[in-house]
């Protein structure tokens, strides 16, 4: 089974994501992501695959998931919605605020911490799991520095927790992962880089070097979409945070989110979200109002 690559955090409003879950896992494939990932299972049991284990889960699991270690949540039921596994995840990259930053003498169990990145651990500390799952569901909320604020706490109480299991450990990937992270990162990079202008798949290609072809066979396997769907998503995803500023108009922010045309951008819009920008702007102005 080969592990494809899925893409949580590079995004342009935030540094990293936080979700809660309320479906099956049924969709979610065996995949890995240059983030750290840190799982909540509120309730629900099954098997996580993790790189060449299978480890049981149940509620109340909190599991810590390494950097590009494949894996899997693979809910237990798949017929009735009341065994569906429910969970809040947050997804990071381990230097999300510099390298340098944990260099400082009060950062040195959290460094520690996530420069062990090739271990994956269960948290067994009763008191401060506790904790740490107050400061996910607060993530879900929070905004600004009070997200940061809060992330660095969650890393704190795990990095001192005095019951920990390692469920998986080993560079098993190492080899495989590095050089196609480097290169799907790159290409990344670029995207977020480039988006309000023309990007073009030669473009891309040529930032991976790789020809065309060959291109487009690596980036739908590692994210199981096309590089065009992936462009679209991160310009609409802009053009949500400046139709929730509320200043310019949508023909600006069309352009402004690297559009030609607004029938074009009206089209992907409606085809990412399933509503038209328009409907997109009332509601979240409406949501506003409600608040």
């Amino acid at each position: 089974m080969k592990p494809v690559l899925m893409r949580h955090v590079g995004t342009i409003s935030e540094s990293f994501k936080s979700w809660k879950n309320a479906t099956p896992y049924l969709h979610n494939p065996f995949h890995y992501h240059p983030e750290i990932e840190i799982t909540h299972i509120i309730r629900g049991k099954g098997v996580l695959i993790i790189g060449d284990k299978a480890i049981p889960y149940r509620d109340d699991e909190l599991i810590l998931i390494a950097p590009n270690i494949p894996h899997e949540w693979r809910s237990e039921s798949n017929e009735s919605p009341d065994y569906y596994t429910q969970s809040v995840s947050i997804h990071f990259d381990k230097y999300f605020t510099g390298k340098a930053f944990y260099d400082m003498p009060e950062m040195i169990y959290i460094k520690q911490l996530i420069e062990q990145s090739e271990i994956s651990i269960r948290v067994m500390d009763a008191a401060k799991k506790s904790t740490i799952k107050a400061y996910l569901y607060e993530l879900l909320t929070a905004k600004e520095v009070g997200r940061i604020t809060l992330l660095l706490k969650l890393l704190d109480n795990i990095s001192t927790c005095n019951e920990i299991e390692v469920i998986y450990g080993g560079g098993a990937l190492k080899s495989r992962s590095e050089e196609q992270n480097s290169r799907i990162n790159k290409v990344f990079r670029y995207v977020i880089d480039n988006f309000k202008n023309t990007i073009t798949i030669s473009d891309a290609a040529k930032e991976a070097n790789l020809t065309n072809t060959s291109f487009c066979r690596f980036f739908k396997q590692r994210t199981r979409k096309s590089f065009v769907q992936y462009v679209n998503e991160i310009r609409v995803e802009y053009a949500c945070k400046l139709l929730m500023e509320g200043v310019d108009t949508i023909n600006q922010i069309a352009h402004k989110s690297g559009f030609e045309n607004i029938s074009n951008f009206n089209t992907q819009f409606k085809k990412i979200l399933h509503q038209t920008p328009r409907e997109f702007s009332k509601s979240t102005a409406k949501s506003a109002v409600n608040k």
